[in-house]
């Protein structure tokens, strides 16, 4: 069947060939000349495509990272319209599959980084569902036919009608239906029509298998014979001789089964008189029915033009008689003659008028070629066969390092240096084997060659499509961290492929780098719990990746230390003295505020404790439940919350009038504070909350001076919860 689809995209691919063999410098395509490459710092951007095959639906589209949707029509080439700069990551995916009909596309080769060349190995492959291999058997008398399919899917056959192989194929498979075994019980014959093609899109229904009882004759209608006893011989497939002495309908002994090839000659050309036969429609395959249709034509006084042939390897030779008619020639076949007969006298040219393929050979009429027919067969043309040689060679792209080396199966080795078209100087047969293979990549940067197309046979011309495509090797980044105690560590490459590290050992990154690029390893974020500080060892953190990877960076973390304090309320008093941990004493002697002056390491614990309570006046001071202990975590702590409360309270006044000597003043009957100025005074004695105090005069001996006494309304009291300041002591 036509399939217009198919011939399109043939004739696209065909297309695209064509200006891929333009870009490599076998020809050329009238364009405007390519813009100049950017100059300045500015990053270079490539492309991103591939090739699309087996897509018979509509409505493929693809994307590339997430958006740049391109609707796909036809196999071929694909490349999408936004471009990527260096070393920037891509991915494609199918966003909706072909319909009319139904299909699948899948995805190789579908994400990497780019590497300083346009990407091109992308490629769709579509599918079109699986289809049953249906064969319809006929004449079927016997048991034990097997069929087969591709020479492995078996298919035993019991009876006449449709059967299908039990595996189904997806559109674009080949299938070949052979006859495994044929059947016995009785004996038969089955040979199978229209049993090689592609699946389509639906089942394959045209498949038939005909089977015949036994086994047919091979008959030839002889005309022209003549004399009493001409003895004619003719052989079929080279033996079975059939020796005929008249005109008539003969048959060969030999019976031969449906399927069978059969090929009649003459093996002996008549004599008494001379005659030449010809044999027409002597080749064929015999179909179910004995063969009646060869017919053989003598002639008296004309003769048949032959000769040898030599080397003969390949199909497609032919000859041609004096201007007529070519003869083919069968591959490897070691004779020939023209089934047009010449009478003696005549002028004869025999001449190579079609070269062989398969293998691509060059032959040419060594001896007897031309001359005049002398009464009796020409036998003596010889034609001599040589397979042609070949150049193998193709295409090398992205090359950027040095050293590059080819190796051919016959040994030859090619260095190559720079991008485009190669040729290996060793010649290959038509028809033998070659394979190229990479034996020396190259360096500087390194990079990993692949060849495309690389092992096939020799055909019928310079092999120039092998695909030698080269992309820089990539290697990772990676080294130890040491000292690591917090969490959070997240360490950066070039400023980008960010990387948490929990645990101390080795790390690397995910992205690797192309060698010949360079590596700048850097701490974005430095851990906590406990907080510290990292930082990459002098010469380890940067540097260019050459070929191997690299393991060398070196990370360490130093722990950070934090001050302990927190706040006091309501202290009055003098002597205060704190402890952390059991030691750092700090005494506090006035303030709101206390800090420790020993740092503690982030993770470590602190415990704050009061040793000695302050004193003038005496107070009692707490550390509020929950803030006198901790885990130093990221910052200095403050939360410490001590009280305080005064305990006793202080007795005092003011003297007022007294301008000379001094004045003694008595508590209690105790303390006596000895006052030389008018002006405040306080007694050293404290008194606990509640306590009655009294204050008096101590009589003084001496010359006359002044008088004081103690205001009777301020004289005595009881402490109420604060330092007493109003006693009066008047002096005249």
């Amino acid at each position: 069947m036509f399939d217009a689809r198919r011939v399109r995209n043939f004739c696209l691919l065909g297309c695209l060939a064509a200006l891929a063999a333009c870009s490599n410098g076998r020809g050329s395509v009238d364009s405007e000349p390519p813009p100049p490459p950017p100059s300045g710092p500015a990053q270079e951007s490539f492309t991103v495509g591939g090739t699309i095959t087996g897509l018979d639906g509509n409505g493929l589209v693809l994307q590339l990272n997430g958006g740049n949707d391109l609707a796909v029509s036809n196999d071929g080439a694909f490349t999408f319209t936004t471009q990527l700069a260096d070393a920037t990551a891509y991915t494609v995916a199918v966003l909706t599959q072909p319909t009319g009909p139904s299909q699948t596309c899948t995805i190789g080769n579908a994400g990497g980084t780019i590497a300083a060349a346009n990407v091109t190995n992308i490629a769709i492959t579509c599918a079109t569902g699986a289809f049953a291999l249906h064969v319809t058997v006929s004449g079927l008398a016997g048991t034990g036919l097997v069929l087969q399919n591709n020479g492995t899917d078996d298919l035993p056959i019991s009876a006449n009608g449709e059967v299908s192989f039990p595996t189904p194929y997806a559109s674009g498979a080949d299938y070949d239906v052979t006859v495994k075994t044929q059947p016995s019980g009785p004996s038969q014959s089955c040979t199978v029509a229209n049993g090689a093609g592609r699946i389509g899109s639906g089942d394959v229904t045209n498949v038939t298998v005909a089977c015949a009882t036994g086994t047919f004759s091979i008959g030839v209608t002889v005309s022209g014979l003549v004399g009493s006893q001409p003895q004619l011989v003719l052989q079929n497939n080279r033996g079975d001789d059939l020796t005929i002495n008249g005109n008539g309908l003969f048959q060969f002994g030999g019976l031969l089964a449906s399927g069978a090839k059969y090929e009649v000659t003459v093996a002996k050309q008549p004599t008494n008189p001379t005659q030449s036969c010809a044999v027409d429609k002597g080749t064929g395959t015999v179909v179910a029915a004995n063969v009646t249709d060869i017919v053989v034509r003598c002639m008296t006084g004309s003769f048949t033009i032959g000769g040898t042939i030599s080397g003969l390897d390949g199909s497609g030779l032919q000859l041609r008689l004096n201007n007529g008619q070519p003869l083919n020639v069968l591959a490897r076949a070691p004779d020939f003659a023209f089934q047009t007969l010449l009478a003696s006298g005549t002028n004869y040219v025999v001449e190579v008028v079609g070269q062989p393929s398969d293998p691509a050979q060059e032959c040419r009429i060594t001896s007897g070629g031309s001359g005049i027919v002398q009464g009796a067969n020409v036998t003596n043309v010889a034609v001599t066969c040589t397979t042609r040689s070949f150049r193998i060679g193709g295409s090398v792209s992205g090359l950027r390092g040095e050293d590059l080396v080819l190796r051919a199966n016959d040994g030859e080795t090619l260095a190559i240096a720079s991008n485009g078209t190669f040729s290996f100087t060793n010649l290959h047969l038509s028809g033998s084997d070659y394979e190229v293979v990479v034996q020396s990549p190259p360096h500087d940067p390194t990079q990993s060659c692949t060849i495309a197309r690389g092992k096939a046979k020799v055909g019928n011309g310079d092999v120039r499509d092998i695909q030698v495509t080269c992309a820089i090797s990539t290697f990772t980044v990676g080294g130890t961290v040491s000292d690591l105690l917090g969490t959070g560590l997240v360490l950066q490459n070039n400023g980008g492929n960010n990387l948490s590290v929990t645990a101390n050992g080795t790390f690397t990154f995910t992205t690797e780098l192309a060698s010949g690029s360079n590596y700048a390893v850097t701490v974005a974020q430095h851990p906590s719990n406990p907080t510290q500080m990292c930082s990459v060892v002098p010469g380890t953190g940067s540097g260019p990746v050459v070929d191997q990877a690299i393991t060398s960076v070196q990370i360490t973390c130093s722990t950070s230390d934090f001050a302990v304090g927190g706040t006091i309320t309501n202290l009055v008093g003098s002597g205060l003295l704190l402890q952390n941990n059991g030691g750092d004493d700090l005494r506090v002697d006035s303030g709101s505020t206390f800090q420790f002056a020993t740092h503690i390491p982030s993770g470590a614990g602190y415990n704050v404790t009061i040793v000695g309570q302050p004193a003038a006046p005496a107070q009692a001071c707490t550390i509020a439940a929950g803030t006198e202990s901790g885990t130093v975590t990221n910052a200095n702590v403050s939360t410490v919350q001590i009280s305080c409360v005064t305990t006793e309270f202080s007795i005092g006044g003011t003297v007022t009038g007294l301008t000379i000597g001094q004045v003694l003043l008595q508590i209690n009957g105790d303390e006596v504070l000895t006052v030389g100025a008018s002006g405040p005074f306080t007694f050293v004695t404290s008194l606990p909350n509640g306590a009655q105090y009294s204050v008096t005069v101590v009589p003084q001996p001496g010359p006359p001076g002044q008088t004081c006494s103690v205001s009777p309304a301020t004289a005595m009291g009881v402490v109420s919860g604060a330092n007493v300041t109003n006693v009066e002591v008047i002096c005249n």
